[in-house]
């Protein structure tokens, strides 16, 4: 009797350890692919089979290397016999960062660490898959904005030096006009050389707008009646040949901004449009409330989740090729002959510098799309959770 109890009490110990495993590997947020000394799968869990797209009985007893891109399943074979022949344990933390393959045949980026157990003669390796595209996008979208800013530090500490050379500029400028009244000649050379400098002073105020925002004075303002008030210097910035449609959303409300700056974006992303319309075609400028979302944050740094005002700027122009649209928002990057290429250096600070973010779309021949994000924390003159404060 006492035989049979202890046989009774250990099959049960063994059926709850069993409940335990199976519930430790479905709850897992890890995939956790098991195999044997010779690489066939043992074992997939249900984070696995979602991460990989094929079902556990569609993988255990094959290869491994069927999770392998094909490039590298040769040498990831070799490895794998090296690690069996002495396994030793990677925790988390200390994964490899590899690149998986889907049953769909798309590749993904993947963290993998590796625990073995050794019953006998036998090895069973256990691999613990993150799935690090989030990661990924998030670290290089950092590495982006970081080298931006880099860059409009720099552009800072020129514009700081050049102000310095403008202004004496500036005033002798002033000096030699009321010097020379009576000398049209001359004073056309001085006329030319004051319009110099205050092209200069221009691109140096971009390159400072780049560098630090410029921030004024914010106030609140409707966006659609901002663009209603432009119409006529929008439509004078396109010029003939191309037509321009103002699609003004309903109920977008109020920012707290300047809408000085704002109009200043607007008319430096119509100004592009223009230029990239030589045959003409036609612009348009969409805004839409939307509400912005935690997986929407994660890919457009710096936005924070919650109310937004979408502004979205088209054009039907030549588009732009891949690696001119890596490098747009980027100081003196232009593709226009004669032209200082700070305008959309100036639009990405001062949009940073408002919390927002902007993006752009583009196919050669296919037209070029800007989609910029504003904080909206006001909606037709009320906050969100209650009554608007006195100002």
């Amino acid at each position: 009797m006492d035989q049979f109890s202890a046989l009774t009490k250990s099959m049960a110990n063994d059926r709850i350890a069993a409940a335990q495993y199976r519930a430790l590997l479905a709850s897992s947020p890890h995939g956790i692919v098991a195999v044997d000394s010779g690489g066939i799968i043992q074992l997939v869990n249900h984070t696995a089979e979602v991460l990989f797209g094929y079902s556990s009985d569609e993988l255990v007893g094959r290869s491994i290397e069927v999770l392998v891109p094909e490039r590298v399943r040769e040498i990831h074979a070799e490895e794998r016999n090296e690690y069996c022949k002495s396994p030793w344990s990677r925790p988390m933390g200390m994964g490899i960062e590899l690149t998986g393959r889907r049953r769909d045949g798309s590749e993904l980026p993947v963290e993998i660490s590796l625990a073995h157990v050794r019953v006998g003669s036998e090895t069973t390796v256990f691999s613990f898959i993150t799935d690090i595209r989030n990661r990924t996008e998030t670290e290089a979208l950092q590495r982006e904005a970081q080298r931006i800013e880099a860059v409009g530090r720099l552009a800072g500490r020129v514009a700081d030096e050049f102000n310095q050379l403008l202004d004496v500029l500036s005033r002798q400028s002033c000096v030699a006009m009321q010097r020379c009244q009576d000398d049209p000649v001359l004073r056309s050379s001085v006329e030319a050389m004051s319009a110099a400098s205050a092209q200069a002073q221009l691109i140096s105020r971009k390159l400072l707008a780049f560098s630090r925002g410029m921030r004024n004075q914010p106030e609140w303002f409707e966006p659609n009646q901002r663009l209603s008030e432009m119409r006529h210097v929008l439509n004078d910035a396109l010029g003939e040949g191309v037509e321009l449609d103002l699609l003004p959303g309903e109920d977008v409300g109020e920012i707290l901004g300047d809408p000085l700056q704002f109009g200043e974006v607007i008319l430096n992303l119509v100004q592009n449009a223009a230029d990239a319309m030589p045959r003409g075609g036609r612009a348009a400028i969409e805004t839409a409330a939307v509400d912005v979302g935690e997986d929407f944050v994660h890919g457009h740094l710096p936005l924070s989740a919650g109310p937004h005002l979408l502004v979205k700027v088209t054009d039907t122009g030549v588009g732009m090729t891949p690696d001119v649209q890596s490098r747009i928002f980027e100081p003196f990057c232009t593709t226009k002959a004669g032209h200082a290429g700070l305008g959309l250096a100036a639009v990405y600070g001062i949009v940073r510098d408002a919390g927002g973010s902007i993006a752009a779309s583009t196919q050669p021949g296919r037209g070029t799309a800007f989609h910029l994000m504003f904080p909206r924390i006001w909606r037709m003159g009320q906050e969100a959770d209650g009554e608007r404060p006195e100002s």
